[in-house]
């Protein structure tokens, strides 16, 4: 089908059509007013696309004005006759899943930040094209309100910040204030673990410790950072592992690696953070990279959202018949099975289908030029 005949495909479908008429209803913020004196702004206004009784009233009780549809049709009339700020939509709506409503919300209110709830991080290609962030029903209502208050944050984000004491520079973009961003570092080495948090805090920025990456995830669930910087050679869980995790958990969060072991600028394989600093280099250079880390974080933090990065597989040693294996889990189903390893199996991506409900997982196998953690 070419472009002209897709074009006309979509105008003539009835969901379209209803749709359309959205583009008429005035897209406003919220209404600034004055009470006795003191300027108060009217609650953001959410479109609930979904049914789950217990989490429109937890959003209402956190000050949120709530407009409610079961379905996409409804949602959509909704928004055609109703300002909003921002769409929470359910993926699994019935015939007419939330992929598709969210496509045809940002035809017509493509500024319009829209949040998708999900059983699981896993959906099929291309259904987050139209989303600015997904959460899944096991992350619990503070990662559904922190993903709300980030979109939203995202939206009322003025291009530049004009308020910045001294002038910017033509050409020059505004640095972020280093006081309003936490930094969280994790080493296992106690020397370098401090030296970094008092480089950091000398340049102003607000930062937290863990000496391993459990810990890095307990702090994780306390607050979420701007910026984790983690060493890549740790002990128990490395640092590969844990930016994995935090890349598929915390995807609005910004990461460096670190290491002693590589050298230069690149990312080495396996390890999905969004910069590398190279342990022994001058600390400017890392300042430099936090900097753009956090000047270009809402694109790219877009851009986490949409992909969902793989999991990172430690080797497990061999089997009785000596094979090198790993254990598999699914992040569909989290049934766990054996994979044994060849030469083709690692230093690439994998794509593979669960033994159990056959769902496709992503995965990254520990390369064997890696030290064990």
């Amino acid at each position: 089908m070419n472009q002209q005949l897709f074009r006309l495909a979509v105008v003539q479908s009835p969901l379209c059509r209803l749709a359309a008429t959205v583009s008429n209803c005035e897209q406003t913020r919220p209404i600034p007013f004055v009470h006795a004196g003191v300027r108060m702004v009217a609650a953001r206004s959410l479109l609930c696309i979904h049914r789950d009784p217990a989490q429109l009233m937890m959003l209402q009780e956190e000050g949120f004005s709530v407009i409610t549809a079961t379905h996409g049709s409804q949602g959509l009339r909704q928004l055609a006759s109703k300002p909003v700020d921002a769409v929470i939509l359910e993926y699994h709506l019935g015939l007419l899943d939330g992929a598709a409503v969210a496509d045809e919300i940002k035809k017509v209110r493509p500024q319009l930040p829209i949040v998708m709830l999900a059983e699981s991080l896993e959906l099929p290609e291309g259904a987050l094209k139209s989303v600015d962030a997904l959460v899944t029903k096991c992350d619990g209502p503070r990662f559904l309100l922190e993903a709300i208050h980030s979109v939203l944050q995202a939206k009322d984000r003025p291009p530049s910040d004009t308020t910045s004491a001294e002038p910017v520079a033509p050409g020059e973009e505004a640095m972020p204030n280093p006081a309003k961003c936490q930094i969280l570092v994790v080493d296992d080495d106690p020397s370098i673990r401090e030296g970094f948090a008092m480089s950091l805090m000398d340049a102003g920025y607000d930062v937290v410790a863990a000496d391993d990456g459990f810990r890095a995830l307990s702090q994780l669930r306390k607050r979420l950072p701007e910026v984790v910087l983690a060493d890549l050679d740790m002990p128990g869980m490395s640092g590969f592992e844990l930016l994995s995790v935090v890349r598929r958990r915390f995807p609005q969060v910004s990461t460096v690696a670190m290491s002693g072991t590589y050298v230069g600028n690149e990312l080495p394989f396996g390890a999905i953070a969004d910069g590398f600093f190279a342990k022994g280099g001058q600390s400017r250079n890392l300042l430099r990279t936090i900097q753009s880390l956090l000047l270009t974080a809402p694109a790219r933090i877009s851009d986490h959202y949409r992909r969902c990065a793989p999991a990172w597989i430690p080797r497990n040693g061999n089997d009785s018949e000596a094979m090198p294996y790993v254990i598999l889990t699914c992040t569909e189903c989290l049934r766990a099975f054996p994979m044994n390893l060849t030469e083709g199996t690692t230093g690439e991506v994998l794509e593979i289908e669960c033994r159990s409900c056959h769902s496709m997982n992503r995965y990254i196998v520990q390369p064997s030029n890696h030290s064990a953690a």
